[in-house]
């Protein structure tokens, strides 16, 4: 497994550890980027169902067209809210997470004001 691969999966499980803590049902999804799950992990509280692609990278992520398309149109056959998780370089876990809503990589809004910190995330979606 290459280094930054192992970096993304990493990232996912941390994500999905943190998300069952906080009581959602979770799942990482190995194949993510193909045709059929272009997600990375899937967690469902009480009928809210995320949608979370993660990247580890060293600058913000941004998402091309074609995997914005597939993840709009599983979010939305899901009934999902879809979120862009990026952790922030040499910072550790947790508290270095930011969060883009998948409407704003949409519209191209990547600026850093519509990117939102952990405990955003938990006043949000962790109710």
């Amino acid at each position: 497994m290459k280094n930054t691969t192992a970096k993304g999966a990493r990232f996912e499980r941390d994500i999905l550890h943190f998300l069952n803590g906080k009581g959602f049902s979770c799942m990482r999804a190995p194949s993510s980027g193909n045709w059929l799950s272009p997600v990375d992990v899937v967690a469902i509280k009480r009928g809210s169902v995320l949608a979370i692609e993660c990247k580890n990278h060293s600058k913000k992520p941004k998402l091309n067209q074609k995997s914005m398309q597939k993840f709009r149109e599983w979010c939305d056959r899901a009934g999902a809210t879809g979120l862009l998780a990026w952790q922030v370089p040499g910072t550790g876990s947790g508290a270095s997470w930011k969060f883009l809503r998948l409407e704003d990589a949409e519209n191209n809004r990547y600026e850093d004001e519509n990117w939102f910190d952990i405990q955003v995330f938990m006043k949000v979606f962790c109710v």
